[in-house]
């Protein structure tokens, strides 16, 4: 096990006392605070206190590693309890809310995780309350990590608080030693547990009652999933209407909230192999387990891309359509696009394959979007995660895959085509047009291995796809033109043109094939499209050409060339 190491600051006001001002894990920001109290006048005194535990003893050893100010002058003046305001918990059954709950998980993250518990088990179960409170340096530990922000929330005292919490705690646990001595909690079975949901659900203390029968009956598992599948067993064995109902998901919601949260969980039941970006495609498929069949409608390869749900997975999204839970569907759906917003690499392994994954679940949330707050809220959560697809540290890793320099270009329009967002789309093409104007793609396109044509039809290929991607964002006009005029000098050098017009083809292969450059589908718009353009034009009224067409043929052959030289 790791020694914990955190960092307080403690300062002295003139006339006061020495309290703790702040707690954090961090030297270098702990460091940073003490230096900004000393030096906004408010205080006269700072210490940095670095605290490590022995995870052995449980016991804390202090080490100063900064201390500045008068700690000697005479205490003049104290705090009166009756100027703060009153604290969030006041009574034991305080503990038991919302808020609560998840300032308990936050402070007994480690302590939890190692004995594969939740903050909902712990108020509910007496041996996990004793057990905390044996363990001494943790116990006081966790009431420490509460109290300091606490204590700056309400401009209190970390000693004040810590005063009036012990009551709130020691009445709780009260409680609960009572009603587990007196066996009030219900032993459950899942057989049962549609009966004592009938039974507890007129009860003056049912979600108390019914909340430490559900945790007894979690004690046993010995891993998450196990955990999972036990609410699920219940859930399913839940009464099918009533209020019977509603007090049974109401109360298996809450240690399924907590687990939700839990990242070594989630992993333990989606799947231990999974890329971070796989990872989000798991949970949004928790959320909205239609989005596949979906996907696949549209496109099928992003549905490739996304991971087969496992069995688990498929009942837990069964648990969450329930509408008595929507909630915890919408949290799971905000906390995957607070994933997806992050500059956290989804696959760090291949930059590649993390374009690809990120147009995946763009397509997968998108089609999932009202469990997920909207589509404007998707929409926002990628234009966070476009910032980081095209910072120079991701494009750097994107590029040192080894590519043609044509193919190069390629892969950073694959890349402009996955962002969103004006500024990123902008930033995209100024990567393109980097790349287009060096030495090497310039060498590659004029005199690479090979053929002219084939060159000529690249750049063509880039032109569309930049044209495509691009739309109307800034700076896309000029890299347009330097692709389109980089094709007339290819062309011009080659002779490509020339070389169709003396070819032994048909004078009506060599329009077809001068209509493809002048559309855009052999050669990009500019001076060859142009040319090609004039060239088609000129062909197709020689004489020459018609005279072995049929009528009809002959029709058809001037309505494409007028055509062609209408749209250009």
């Amino acid at each position: 096990m790791e020694e914990q190491v955190h960092y307080e600051v403690l300062a002295r006001r003139p006339g006061s006392a020495v309290h703790l001002e702040a707690w954090l894990e961090d030297q270098h920001r702990a460091i940073q605070v003490a230096n900004e109290m000393i030096g906004s006048g408010e205080f006269i005194a700072v210490m940095v206190i670095r605290e490590t535990r022995d995870p052995k003893s449980g016991k804390f050893s202090p080490l100063c590693i900064r201390r500045e100010g008068d700690f000697t002058s005479p205490v003049t003046r104290k705090l009166r309890s009756g100027d703060l305001p009153p604290p969030r918990c006041q009574a034991g059954s305080d503990l038991y809310g919302p808020m609560a709950r998840a300032r308990i998980a936050e402070v007994l993250e480690g302590w939890l995780a190692r004995r594969k518990s939740t903050a909902f088990e712990l108020i509910h179960r007496l041996d996990l309350v004793d057990t905390l409170r044996n363990a001494g340096g943790e116990f006081q530990h966790a009431i420490q990590k509460f109290a300091v922000p606490e204590a700056l929330l309400r401009h209190s005292t970390v000693h004040e608080v810590i005063r009036g919490l012990h009551p709130v705690i020691d009445q709780a646990a009260a409680r609960l030693r009572q009603a587990t001595q007196a066996k009030a909690f219900p032993t459950i079975s899942v057989s049962g547990f549609g009966e004592t949901c009938e039974a507890l659900a007129e009860a003056d203390e049912r979600l108390f009652l019914m909340g430490g029968a559900v945790a007894g009956y979690l004690g046993s598992a010995e891993d998450w999933p196990s955990k999972v599948e036990r609410i699920l067993n219940l859930a399913d064995a839940a009464p099918e209407t009533g209020i019977g109902r509603d007090l049974a998901f109401h109360v298996l919601a809450q240690p399924m909230a907590e687990i939700l949260n839990l990242g070594p969980a989630m992993t333990e039941m989606l799947g231990a192999e999974l890329d971070p970006a796989s990872h989000l495609g798991a949970l949004a498929q928790l959320v909205a387990p239609e989005v596949p069949r979906a996907v696949g409608a549209i496109d099928p390869a992003a549905a490739a891309l996304l991971p087969k749900p496992t069995d688990i997975g498929e009942r837990l999204a069964r648990f969450l359509a329930e509408p008595r839970v929507a909630g915890l569907r919408q949290a799971l759906g905000r906390k995957v696009l607070a994933e997806v917003a992050s500059p956290r690499r989804l696959r760090p392994a291949s930059p590649e394959g993390e374009v690809e994954i990120c147009r995946a679940l763009a397509i997968t949330l998108m089609t999932a979007a009202e469990p997920m707050g909207g589509a404007e809220a998707v929409h926002e959560a990628f234009v966070s995660r476009s910032h980081t697809l095209v910072g120079t540290e991701f494009v750097t890793a994107y590029l040192k895959v080894a590519r043609t320099p044509i193919d190069e270009a390629m892969a950073l329009v694959r890349l402009m085509e996955s962002v969103v967002g004006g500024t990123h789309k902008r930033q995209a093409v100024r990567w393109i047009q980097s790349c287009v104007t060096s030495l090497k793609f310039d060498t590659e396109a004029m005199s690479g291995k090979a053929p002219a044509a084939i060159r000529l039809g690249q750049l063509a290929n880039l032109y569309r796809r930049v044209a495509r991607a691009g739309g109307q964002e800034a700076g896309i006009e000029a890299l347009l033109t330097l692709i389109g005029e980089m094709g007339g000098k290819l062309e011009a050098e080659a002779k490509i043109i020339q070389g169709i017009r003396k070819a032994a083809h048909s004078p009506v292969e060599k329009v077809q094939a001068l209509i493809r450059m002048a559309t855009g589908e052999a050669a990009p718009l500019g001076p060859a499209a142009e040319r090609a353009r004039q060239e088609a034009r000129r062909l197709a009224a020689h004489p020459d050409t018609t005279a072995h067409l049929s009528a009809r043929a002959a029709v058809q052959l001037q309505t494409m060339v007028q055509n062609l030289g209408r749209a250009a």
